[in-house]
């Protein structure tokens, strides 16, 4: 019994959720919903946080029950694959209608705690379940798309943020969600390329001539440098330094920039399978991240 229950915990893949953070991106940029334009004038802190909060458990729920559903649609493939092949329906451990029904259920009650924020929020978190739901069931293996439906969904992560506390939208937000997705989606693919070489077509069925060496690495190289300029651009636009006060914010570019690169290079190297992976194996990376994260917090709030 035990062990049944682990292995539907292992489904939901709860390290992941470290991804779902993006919901709170317009959080912590409106700094703590202080620059509401959809609200009233004085903005609620405990409710923004409140919301933001419930918001950001919705989308760990959709993106498990994502996660789970994909096991099942991949467990032959998976089988194949020399770490995936021990996840629970790969190996067997679990069957694939116990994790259907587990998809459902955790879909179920993120759309529920959607609801509880707003009707809104529950739109995008709709979007969201719809778009992955045609990326899992097969738009996973058309070259390109696939990494654009997973920037999309990240997207869309960050705008449930904004909806959820009732801030104005910056399309530097969105635009700098996206470059950096795409960015982090091709490093992803470049990753298993190196590390599984030929192997890589048998455990994603992807169009793989699409991305081969050449290709990959301009993906990257162009998507990385989108992500590096666009968050530079944030950092010193007109509507940026008159909402926040000063125009200090340029100084958070040296930590993204040295956590793209050290991406970059983890990634043609075939260590970079997912971001994950790499907070857990390179503290430098996660001080880089760690860095970033205090010199905005700082440079908001203070």
């Amino acid at each position: 019994m035990m062990r049944s229950i682990y292995n539907l915990v292992r489904l939901a893949r709860p390290g992941h959720w470290i991804k779902n953070l993006f919901v709170l991106a317009a959080l912590v940029f409106s700094r703590g919903g202080r620059d509401a334009r959809l609200g009233p004038e004085v903005c609620d802190l405990a409710a923004a946080v409140g919301a933001a909060l419930v918001a950001f458990a919705a989308f760990c729920l959709a993106s498990s029950a994502v996660y789970a559903l994909n096991d099942v649609l991949d467990r032959r493939e998976d089988a194949r694959h020399p770490t995936k092949r021990r996840r629970p329906v790969a190996s067997g451990e679990t069957s694939p209608a116990a994790a259907a029904v587990l998809a459902a259920v955790l879909a179920a009650g993120g759309l529920a705690a959607a609801w509880a924020v707003g009707a809104r929020v529950l739109e995008v978190l709709a979007l969201y379940l719809a778009v992955m739901l045609g990326y899992v069931a097969g738009l996973k293996r058309v070259a390109v798309l696939d990494v654009i439906l997973l920037a999309v969904g990240f997207v869309l992560r960050a705008y449930a943020g904004g909806v959820a506390i009732g801030v104005w939208i910056s399309p530097w937000l969105i635009l700098c969600t996206l470059t950096l997705a795409l960015f982090l989606g091709f490093a992803k693919r470049e990753s298993e390329r190196v590390a599984l070489g030929a192997a890589a077509g048998e455990t994603r069925p992807v169009e793989w001539e699409l991305y081969d060496e050449k290709s990959l690495e301009h993906m990257m190289t162009v998507s990385a440098a989108l992500a590096i300029v666009t968050y530079m651009l944030y950092t010193v636009s007109s509507e940026t330094i008159h909402r926040v006060g000063h125009s200090w914010m340029c100084l958070t570019v040296l930590p993204v920039v040295y956590g793209v690169f050290r991406f970059y290079r983890a990634a043609i190297a075939g260590r970079a399978g997912d971001p994950v992976d790499l907070v857990r194996r390179d503290p430098a990376f996660v001080a880089a991240v760690a860095a970033w994260a205090g010199m905005a917090a700082a440079l908001l709030f203070v």
